[in-house]
Protein backbone atom coordinates (compact mmCIF):
# COMPACT_ATOMS: atom_id res chain seq x y z
CA UNK A 1 0.00 0.00 0.00
CA UNK A 2 0.92 3.70 -0.83
CA UNK A 3 1.29 5.93 1.79
CA UNK A 4 2.40 9.60 2.57
CA UNK A 5 4.45 9.98 5.81
CA UNK A 6 2.98 12.71 8.05
CA UNK A 7 5.82 12.58 10.41
CA UNK A 8 9.21 11.13 10.39
CA UNK A 9 9.12 7.73 11.04
CA UNK A 10 12.07 5.44 12.18
CA UNK A 11 13.06 2.50 9.47
CA UNK A 12 10.22 3.95 7.36
CA UNK A 13 11.26 7.59 6.11
CA UNK A 14 11.15 11.09 6.57
CA UNK A 15 7.97 13.36 7.38
CA UNK A 16 6.34 14.41 3.09
CA UNK A 17 7.67 11.21 1.51
CA UNK A 18 5.58 8.76 -0.33
CA UNK A 19 6.34 5.27 0.72
CA UNK A 20 5.26 1.40 -0.36
CA UNK A 21 4.81 -0.33 2.96
CA UNK A 22 3.00 -3.40 3.84
CA UNK A 23 -0.85 -3.78 3.90
CA UNK A 24 -1.44 -4.74 7.67
CA UNK A 25 1.47 -1.75 8.62
CA UNK A 26 -0.64 0.97 7.25
CA UNK A 27 -3.85 -0.74 8.50
CA UNK A 28 -2.44 -0.93 11.57
CA UNK A 29 -0.09 1.58 12.92
CA UNK A 30 0.97 4.20 10.88
CA UNK A 31 -2.76 5.06 9.75
CA UNK A 32 -4.08 4.73 12.90
CA UNK A 33 -1.32 6.85 14.83
CA UNK A 34 -1.45 9.52 12.47
CA UNK A 35 1.70 8.92 11.00
CA UNK A 36 0.45 8.41 7.48
CA UNK A 37 -2.48 9.18 5.49
CA UNK A 38 -3.05 6.73 2.26
CA UNK A 39 -1.58 8.00 -0.87
CA UNK A 40 -3.62 9.90 -3.06
CA UNK A 41 -3.40 13.43 -4.87
CA UNK A 42 -4.86 15.25 -2.22
CA UNK A 43 -2.85 13.79 0.25
CA UNK A 44 0.55 14.36 -1.79
CA UNK A 45 -0.80 18.34 -2.12
CA UNK A 46 -1.55 18.82 1.53
CA UNK A 47 2.13 17.57 2.14
CA UNK A 48 3.43 19.76 -0.19
CA UNK A 49 1.32 22.89 1.10
CA UNK A 50 2.73 22.49 4.67
CA UNK A 51 6.25 22.23 2.88
CA UNK A 52 6.11 25.16 0.98
CA UNK A 53 4.16 26.74 4.26
CA UNK A 54 7.20 25.58 6.52
CA UNK A 55 10.20 26.60 4.36
CA UNK A 56 8.82 30.45 4.00
CA UNK A 57 8.60 30.54 7.86
CA UNK A 58 11.73 29.45 8.48
CA UNK A 59 13.17 31.87 5.97
CA UNK A 60 11.04 35.03 7.84
CA UNK A 61 12.63 33.58 10.89
CA UNK A 62 16.13 33.67 9.26
CA UNK A 63 15.63 37.05 7.73
CA UNK A 64 14.27 38.78 11.31
CA UNK A 65 17.08 37.27 13.38
CA UNK A 66 19.53 38.55 10.83
CA UNK A 67 18.27 42.05 11.11
CA UNK A 68 17.97 41.65 15.17
CA UNK A 69 21.45 40.62 15.04
CA UNK A 70 22.43 43.88 13.43
CA UNK A 71 20.86 45.89 15.94
CA UNK A 72 22.39 43.73 18.49
CA UNK A 73 25.63 44.31 17.10
CA UNK A 74 25.32 48.21 16.96
CA UNK A 75 23.89 48.82 20.51
CA UNK A 76 26.15 49.93 23.24
CA UNK A 77 24.76 48.58 26.38
CA UNK A 78 26.25 50.30 29.76
CA UNK A 79 25.81 48.35 32.76
CA UNK A 80 25.90 50.57 35.72
CA UNK A 81 26.99 48.39 38.19
CA UNK A 82 28.53 48.10 42.05
CA UNK A 83 32.27 48.07 42.35
CA UNK A 84 34.93 48.20 44.98
CA UNK A 85 37.69 51.05 44.85
CA UNK A 86 39.99 48.86 42.80
CA UNK A 87 37.52 48.25 39.92
CA UNK A 88 36.47 44.68 40.75
CA UNK A 89 32.68 44.15 40.45
CA UNK A 90 30.60 42.91 42.96
CA UNK A 91 30.06 39.48 41.49
CA UNK A 92 29.93 39.25 38.03
CA UNK A 93 27.36 40.55 35.07
CA UNK A 94 24.43 38.12 34.72
CA UNK A 95 22.54 37.60 31.06
CA UNK A 96 19.56 38.95 33.35
CA UNK A 97 21.62 42.04 33.87
CA UNK A 98 22.23 42.74 30.09
CA UNK A 99 18.59 41.82 29.14
CA UNK A 100 16.69 44.65 31.52
CA UNK A 101 19.21 47.08 30.34
CA UNK A 102 18.95 45.89 26.47
CA UNK A 103 15.03 46.60 27.03
CA UNK A 104 15.58 50.03 28.92
CA UNK A 105 18.24 51.47 26.69
CA UNK A 106 17.26 50.14 23.40
CA UNK A 107 13.99 48.44 23.92
CA UNK A 108 15.27 45.79 22.68
CA UNK A 109 13.59 42.12 24.37
CA UNK A 110 15.72 39.07 24.43
CA UNK A 111 14.99 35.95 27.28
CA UNK A 112 17.91 36.01 29.50
CA UNK A 113 18.25 32.21 29.10
CA UNK A 114 19.31 32.78 25.25
CA UNK A 115 22.58 35.46 26.25
CA UNK A 116 25.43 33.81 27.24
CA UNK A 117 29.32 35.28 28.23
CA UNK A 118 32.89 33.72 26.61
CA UNK A 119 34.20 34.52 30.04
CA UNK A 120 32.54 36.16 33.25
CA UNK A 121 32.98 39.86 33.19
CA UNK A 122 34.06 40.38 36.60
CA UNK A 123 35.73 43.85 36.08
CA UNK A 124 34.95 47.58 35.22
CA UNK A 125 35.39 48.30 31.56
CA UNK A 126 34.66 46.28 28.04
CA UNK A 127 33.13 43.18 27.31
CA UNK A 128 30.93 41.07 24.87
CA UNK A 129 28.17 38.67 25.40
CA UNK A 130 26.62 36.69 22.80
CA UNK A 131 23.34 35.65 21.52
CA UNK A 132 21.74 32.63 19.75
CA UNK A 133 18.80 34.32 17.47
CA UNK A 134 18.29 31.15 15.03
CA UNK A 135 20.74 28.09 14.77
CA UNK A 136 22.45 29.95 12.07
CA UNK A 137 22.90 33.30 13.54
CA UNK A 138 24.51 34.71 16.60
CA UNK A 139 25.18 38.12 17.75
CA UNK A 140 27.72 39.80 19.92
CA UNK A 141 26.77 42.59 22.22
CA UNK A 142 29.12 45.22 23.18
CA UNK A 143 28.97 45.66 26.96
CA UNK A 144 30.38 48.60 28.93
CA UNK A 145 30.35 48.50 32.76
CA UNK A 146 31.01 51.32 34.90
CA UNK A 147 30.56 52.43 38.54
CA UNK A 148 27.49 52.83 39.53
Amino acid sequence: MKVVLIEDVKGTGKAGETKDVADGYARNFLIPKKLAQPATRGAQEQVDRQRATTVQREQRELTEAKALAVRLEAAQVVLKLRSGKDGKLFGAVTNADVASALKQQHSITLDRRKIEFDEPVKAMGPGTAHVKLHRDVTARIPLMVTSA
